[in-house]
């Protein structure tokens, strides 16, 4: 498949989700879900971050300068601060950005920067080539004009550029059953980007490469609930009944009030074009 067949599918499924969308699916979302976010990727001792520090480690020269687009809570600024010289974090939701701060200032972590605006509103020219690192983690299928995005990219890299994703066929744990009681026929949409960002990347002629892992995350039952009832919530007006299926589905994974949870993701990694 050529590029501009796999930009018009990727277009296609974005708006496809889109559609599906009654609630608030924007940034107002993750604003409510910083919290939860937070609880996920910090447990576990950031076990998420450090196994994407396991695999982007070696490609880091002495004092590094890294970007992380979407950088939520600080998933991988806690795990990469102190092996860089300065991390440049940019999100755009308040709360997440509290809980990153808040996150940094635990582990001791001051070299990094916040940029509180949205990727596209980054004006690349300032940074062009800058980084030796830039990364974006679970937030690239926000973008529906994804080449432009990746091209974005590449112009502040000086390196490697980098795209983290799930690679679960149902990377939320949303199961099947639940999904159909809560939305009834609404399709199920899809957010995961591996493999097709690495056909994206071949298609463009850079030459990806890519590491799977699989990483463990831990939170309460409460956070649990609220961030499937807020996910729901995109989809359909929730009810009591709704809501009790949630909260029944959720209790009965967990164990002494807690929920533990395991997924795949892929880190694919590429030089950018010269």
């Amino acid at each position: 498949m050529n590029s501009m067949s796999l930009e018009n599918r990727w277009s296609n499924r974005f708006d496809a989700r889109e559609a599906l969308y009654t609630g608030e699916s924007g940034l107002n979302y993750w604003e409510a879900r910083a919290g939860d976010f937070s609880e996920m990727r910090v447990s576990k001792q950031y076990e998420y971050g450090k196994k994407i520090l396991a695999v982007l480690e070696p490609l880091l020269p002495a004092n590094a300068w890294v970007l992380d687009i979407g950088a939520g809570p600080g998933s991988l600024l806690v795990p990469f601060g102190p092996k860089v010289k300065q991390f440049t974090a940019i999100e755009p939701a308040v709360n997440m950005v509290a809980e990153l701060r808040r996150n940094a200032e635990k582990a001791g972590i001051e070299n990094y920067e916040v940029l509180q605006v949205p990727w596209q509103d980054v004006d690349t020219d300032r940074f062009r080539s800058r980084f030796d690192l830039v990364m974006i983690s679970i937030t690239l299928w926000m973008f529906r004009d994804i080449w432009r995005q990746i091209l974005r990219m590449e112009q502040v890299c000086k390196g490697y550029c980098c795209v983290i994703t799930g690679a679960d066929q149902d990377p939320d744990g949303h199961g099947p059953s639940l999904w159909k009681k809560i939305t009834g026929d609404i399709p199920k949409p899809s957010y995961t980007e591996f493999p097709f960002i690495f056909n994206l990347l071949y298609a463009n002629g850079r030459r990806p490469e890519v590491r799977t892992f699989s990483h463990r995350a831990e939170r309460s039952v409460e956070s649990r609930i609220r961030q499937q009832k807020l996910f729901y919530a995109k989809y359909v007006n929730l009810t009591p009944s709704h809501e009790a299926a949630i909260e029944d589905f959720v209790e009965k994974t967990a164990t002494n009030g807690m929920v533990q949870e395991t997924y795949t993701s892929a880190v694919v990694w590429w030089k950018p074009a010269l």
